[in-house]
């Protein structure tokens, strides 16, 4: 009896969740719709466009700013071409730099005094078959090359740097070099043409060491072409010379010091 009824009320129970389930109301989901957003088409660009940078800058806080700013520098350097007289001249330069790529540079150097090895070889001048000769050719007594003087303009191609250790980066710079300038030879001074290019290593925001390959053309005496130097106890003039157009190339290396910008 007591089982009867206990089974009677779980049916009962289940009934009511059922009908409750059924009548309880359900939520209503609404329809999304897409919405469109138009803009007047006289508002909407016509193509695409870049922002144009009327100023661009390559580099940014530089270590070594020389904008307005004057560099001074001595150098030492060789002739890597000259076959009789002493390839050695010490000289100095001055550079104004316009802009950061711009510069306008002068140089100047003086040539060391006396002959190479190779012109001490000829006196004498060696016979036929290498036998010993009898006459020397002198060419201390021809016009030597005793100054050269160069304006040149600079333009500075590259500024970066380089890691030459794992700890310490130097700053460089690349630049070209064209000018013109005056010839010291003998007793006479020629116009002289120059092309070149050269490299900077900065360490520090002043100094910083400097090198420079140039190649010179000038029309100048043509040592051999003179009169018999045999004899001659004292230098030849240039004029007994034939004129002739010589290259030189010349390779220097030197210091610099940047001043502060005025």
């Amino acid at each position: 009896m007591i089982a009867r009824m206990i089974l009677t009320r779980f049916v009962l129970f289940g009934l009511l969740l059922v009908i409750a389930i059924l009548v309880s109301p359900r939520p209503a989901f609404a329809a999304t719709q897409k919405q469109v957003i138009e803009f007047p088409e006289e508002e909407l660009a016509n193509e695409s466009v870049l922002p144009v940078f009327d100023h661009p800058e390559a580099v940014k806080n530089r270590l070594v700013p020389t904008a307005k700013r004057l560099e001074l520098g001595a150098f030492g350097s060789f002739s890597l071409t000259e076959a009789f007289f002493n390839p050695l001249a010490i000289g100095a330069n001055v550079t104004y730099h316009l802009t950061e790529a711009s510069a306008i540079n002068l140089m100047g150097q003086t040539y060391m005094s006396g002959i190479s090895n190779y012109g001490k070889q000829l006196n004498p001048i060696p016979g036929p078959n290498g036998q010993p000769g009898t006459t020397n050719l002198n060419i201390q007594y021809a016009p030597a090359p005793k100054y050269l003087l160069l304006a040149n303009y600079q333009h500075t191609a590259f500024y970066g740097k380089i890691s030459l250790t794992k700890d310490y980066v130097m700053n460089l710079s690349l630049y070209g070099l064209v000018g013109l300038g005056a010839m010291g030879v003998g007793d006479m001074t020629a116009p002289v043409l120059s092309v070149g290019l050269g490299q900077k290593f900065y360490f520090g925001s002043s100094f910083a060491f400097r090198f420079d390959l140039r190649e010179i053309a000038y029309n100048g005496p043509d040592v051999l072409s003179g009169p018999d130097l045999n004899s001659r106890t004292s230098e030849a003039s240039a004029s007994e010379f034939n004129k002739k157009l010589q290259f030189g190339t010349l390779l220097s290396a030197g210091i610099v010091y940047l001043l502060p910008s005025f």
